[in-house]
């Protein structure tokens, strides 16, 4: 059964808007937020205020879902504003230690700071989610940000965006092949650690800073994936002098066929703190 949410009292919407949210599967799916305000203003706040606001937005949405923000599983941001450490210091107080995995990107044009989307289990008192936060795979750069590299929730596994680091964000291959075959590479030990692999991606987004480079990353991905290649979305955005970003959601390898929500009475977190990365 999908449920769609609607316009919601206290949260402005655009003329004829789509759903604020669908709810499937135990899972809720929300349209991006942004600081709009249920009582227009004459001018907007400050970059604080807009990421206040917007995250407050997502919860309105989250909790009219049957959902909260210590349930989301995976966060998109898309900045206009590049103060990334202020926008990591409000969303670290508002998520504490239940982080979900995390994109964040920079796109140039909009009329607003920030948006975010996100996908959250549904919180059922009688049937809580089962929900698994990886801090760091082994062998990975150490997580400087505040996020999970992946979250484990419903047989399925969300990724955080992978970069070509290697030891740190300073160890990055010289050419962009190896940085694609890095970031894959990296990916793939997230997948592993989640109980997951390359085989078993069901989508893949690609974010590129160079539309020129998009032949050259497909033909490294074709032979990584080789035959079995997920739904795929690539775009170009800013991401802080990084060439690439691949994130991706995945089913656990044994599969999804356990009940979605086993029996838990704690949700599983780490504690990370704010960084200057994505």
């Amino acid at each position: 059964m999908i449920r769609r949410i609607g316009t919601m009292d206290g949260v402005s919407a655009l003329p004829s808007p789509p759903p604020r949210a669908v709810v499937a599967n135990g899972l809720v799916f929300t349209s991006g937020q942004v600081p709009l305000r249920s009582v227009p203003e004459v001018e907007n706040g400050n970059f604080a205020d807009d990421v206040r606001l917007a995250l407050a937005n997502l919860s309105a949405i989250l909790e009219e879902s049957g959902s909260s923000l210590k349930h989301v599983l995976k966060i998109t941001t898309f900045l206009t504003d590049p103060r990334l450490a202020d926008y990591n210091e409000i969303y670290v107080d508002v998520f504490g230690d239940n982080l979900p995995a995390r994109t964040t990107v920079m796109v140039s044009e909009s009329d607003y700071s920030i948006e975010i989307h996100c996908i959250a289990a549904v919180a059922d008192g009688h049937k809580p989610p089962l929900i698994r936060r990886i801090t760091n795979a082994l062998g990975m750069a150490p997580v400087l940000g505040p996020y999970s590299q992946a979250v484990v929730a419903n047989g399925m596994v969300f990724t955080s965006g992978q970069i070509p680091a290697r030891t740190s964000m300073q160890d990055q291959p010289e050419d962009f092949a190896g940085k694609v075959r890095q970031t894959l590479t990296n990916l793939e030990a997230i997948l592993l650690e989640a109980g997951s692999d390359l085989a078993h991606v069901a989508k893949v987004t690609t974010y590129l800073t160079d539309p020129e480079q998009l032949a050259e990353y497909n033909r490294v991905y074709a032979e990584v994936f080789g035959s079995t290649l997920p739904a795929r979305t690539s775009c170009c955005v800013g991401i802080w002098d990084i060439a690439l970003e691949i994130e991706c959601i995945a089913f656990v390898a044994d599969g999804p066929s356990q009940a979605p929500f086993p029996q838990e009475p704690e949700l599983v977190s780490a504690t990370q703190k704010a960084g200057e990365t994505c």
